[in-house]
């Protein structure tokens, strides 16, 4: 079952697809023994992060942010359909996904078991200059792990393909506003959802590790494509959100993933909705 919050005039619900088996040592620009302490000690380094989902609805939208990982990557992830089946909510009644960026924990769920579209009548949005890097053709020097997950993004999207609309920064659609957020990815996009007199703002993978990125948001991690470009995108997002005491929806956040930032000495700290 979801989880159900008021941000101003919006009803939020926010749903977990499960954990996502990862490394410590993955974490950039920090001591191991540090890091591990942080997360309150990991297995041999790995430790599990959740992904999160949240939806809403406003002017005859529903409207979801990102699509889950899917059955395929591991056996922990993937519940993001049963979640909303459980509270009544089909794959056909979703109208509008806003994705933060392509990777696979956010995009393989955008399909069902045979290939196609899990969610048929919903109109894909995203910043162009994501959908541009992995829709392009692969040219020479590019990484094994950029050509892997290319590929990959071009399976997941494919079968949407007369179901995009690209939404360049400032531009507004039902109420959310695409803010770049380089680094991750190329396109990596903070989505900011207004609320009547209030906000919130999804901010995907800015944060991969919470324990960690929000008190030290200096450390990086190896799943960015540009960790110096992403570090300095999850600063100017962490002074924004804790300026404006603006709610924040993080994919790898602990669930439910909501809450607000607020400054802690040189860092910041989360605080749960």
């Amino acid at each position: 079952m979801g989880q159900g919050f008021q941000i101003g005039t919006l009803d939020l619900r926010a749903y977990c697809d499960g954990l996502l088996k990862t490394s410590i040592t993955y974490a950039i620009g920090i001591d191991q023994n540090d890091a591990e302490a942080m997360v309150g000690g990991s297995e041999a380094g790995s430790i599990f992060i959740p992904v999160n989902n949240f939806l809403f609805e406003r002017d005859d939208a529903t409207i979801m942010i990102d699509a889950g990982a899917g059955k395929i990557m591991q056996p922990t992830l993937g519940r993001l359909p049963q979640e909303l089946a459980s509270e009544g909510i089909a794959p056909g009644d979703v109208t509008h996904i806003l994705l933060t960026h392509i990777h696979s924990d956010h995009t393989n769920g955008l399909l069902n078991d045979e290939g196609g579209a899990l969610y048929p009548h919903a109109q894909i949005l995203i910043h162009p200059d994501e959908y541009d890097f992995w829709m392009a053709p692969n040219v020479g020097g590019e990484s094994e792990k950029i050509l892997r997950q290319r590929h990959r993004a071009q399976l997941n999207l494919t079968p949407y393909r007369d179901q995009m609309r690209f939404v360049k920064e400032g531009e507004e659609i039902l109420g959310c506003t695409p803010l770049l957020s380089p680094g991750h990815t190329p396109g990596h996009t903070c989505w900011r959802i207004d609320a009547g007199r209030e906000a919130f703002l999804a901010w995907g993978d800015l944060v991969h590790f919470s324990a960690i990125q929000i008190e030290r948001p200096d450390v990086a991690v190896t799943y960015d494509l540009d960790p110096d470009l992403a570090r300095r995108s999850r600063l100017r997002f962490l002074d924004m959100v804790a300026n404006e005491r603006m709610a924040v929806a993080g994919a790898h956040v602990a669930a439910p993933g909501l809450g607000y930032v607020t400054r802690k000495g040189t860092g910041y700290s989360f605080e749960p909705a």
